[in-house]
């Protein structure tokens, strides 16, 4: 009988699956444990096996019809036990990402300042991200590649903005220039004195503007202002927030004067209408206001005219730009979204990336928008120059007119800016008008 020696080397294929681990992102479960930190698992690898071979002899008997003798054996292989130990890392991102700090104050609010600039932080827009994940075969190498959601959803924040630039651009010391310059001149042509009659009297023009009762004066200005807002939204529509500043900034504009007036009825009343109170022979002053609300004056006069988008659409403007994205591994993504996504240097989570092959993407389909909105505005007073007769009885002293914007109180609006508290007024024009004598005097 011959011997012989058989080995036979094993090769093991087995494969280790996340999810035995208690840890499956594919399937929106998500092992919370410090990533320095395995999750060990135990495993053992048995082999075990026989060999079967005919042993062939010859029996030696020259007689002998059966040789060669032919015996099937079995020897069995020693066993064999192997035990393995699994550690696996397991890391799914932080919870929050490091929080940026954005502008929220006002610049030059103050009264004496014609343009103010507002900063606040946008309102918070949850988004879901992506990681990619792969599997490594048995060399290492990376292969199946698969987007997988995160486990936390990111918040979109950046600054918001909205610049106010305000004009006179016809101040009421443009508007009475020419009857003023006609008056000190002695000129007596009446269609210098467009909307305003200023005496001619030498002794009067140590006054800057001074008026005999009875005579029109007619209320006169322009201003105009223009709003540019830049807010952040997962939709390109026009903003409320912008509309909203718009119209507050509308809404504060007031022209108040204590001249008194004579209405059509021939009674004593101010600048908005209102009968003014009998005082012995004359009557006491009652200043009028008017805004851009409550604009009709004397007579159901338009005295306080705005126009704004409504009545020109052109005067409002939008330009919307996507805040671009990609969800492929090393795509074109704006800096904006990776402020708020982890494994970017700029939200200071490159370590993320570095330490743990770690970086999230945009999911696809969602979407947000860089939504400039600018709306320019013109407030005229008295825009067809109706003539507005002061009242012949009115005393003799000075009176004023002003103009100005009051505070806004930004604080009671539902919006993000709402923070930044009271947007500062704006004196806009102030003119002291000097009554000596009336009409019945020349």
């Amino acid at each position: 009988m011959r011997r012989s020696r058989v080995e036979r080397n094993p090769i093991v294929n087995f494969t280790i699956e996340r999810r035995d681990f208690g840890d499956d992102p594919e399937g929106r479960k998500w092992l919370d444990i410090n990533p320095s930190t395995p999750v060990v698992k135990n495993g053992r690898l048995f082999s075990e096996g026989y060999i079967q071979g005919w042993d062939v002899y010859e029996c030696g008997f020259e007689d002998c019809e059966l040789c060669p003798h032919k015996v099937l054996r079995t020897a069995p292989f020693n066993e064999v036990t192997k035990d393995l130990t699994f550690n696996v890392y397991v890391y799914n991102g932080m919870k929050n990402i490091p929080s940026k700090s954005f502008r929220n104050e006002i610049e030059n609010n103050r009264v004496d300042s014609l343009n103010k600039k507002m900063y606040w932080e946008s309102e918070p827009y949850n988004f879901n991200v992506i990681r990619w994940m792969c599997r490594l075969d048995s060399n290492g190498k990376e292969y199946g590649w698969t987007p997988v959601d995160g486990k936390y959803q990111r918040t979109f924040k950046q600054q918001n903005s909205g610049d106010i630039q305000i004009k006179i651009n016809s101040p009421m010391e443009i508007e009475y220039m020419q009857a003023r310059e006609a008056a000190r001149q002695g000129i007596n042509r009446k269609d210098l004195y467009d909307k305003a009659v200023f005496p001619t009297d030498i002794d009067l023009q140590r006054f800057e503007y001074p008026i005999k009762s009875g005579y029109y004066f007619n209320p006169a200005g322009k201003y105009s202002f223009k709003v540019e807002t830049v807010t952040y939204k997962p939709v390109p529509y026009d903003t409320q927030e912008h509309k909203d500043i718009v119209n507050a900034v509308i809404n504060s504009f007031n022209y108040e004067t204590d001249l008194m007036y004579i209405n059509d009825y021939r009674e004593a009343v101010n600048i908005k209408g209102e009968l003014l109170p009998e005082r012995g022979s004359t009557f006491s002053t009652r200043p009028g206001r008017l805004t851009a609300r409550d604009n009709i004056g004397i007579n159901g006069i338009e005295l306080v005219t705005v126009l704004d988008r409504n009545s020109d659409e052109s005067r409002y403007t939008k330009k919307v730009e996507e805040i671009y994205h990609e969800h492929i591994s090393g795509g074109n993504t704006h800096e904006y979204w990776k402020m708020v996504m982890e494994g970017y240097e700029e939200s200071n989570t490159l370590s993320s990336r570095d330490n743990y092959k770690y970086r999230e993407y945009v999911k696809p389909g969602q979407k947000m928008y860089k939504i400039t909105e600018t709306t320019e505005v013109d407030i005229i007073i008295n825009k067809d120059n109706i003539n507005t007769f002061t009242h012949a009885h009115m005393p003799d002293g000075e009176y004023y007119i002003r103009v100005w914007m009051d505070n806004i109180d930004l604080g009671s609006s539902s919006h993000a800016y709402s923070s930044l508290g009271t947007l500062s007024g704006v004196m806009l024009d102030e003119m002291y008008i000097t009554v000596k004598g009336s009409m019945y005097d020349d």
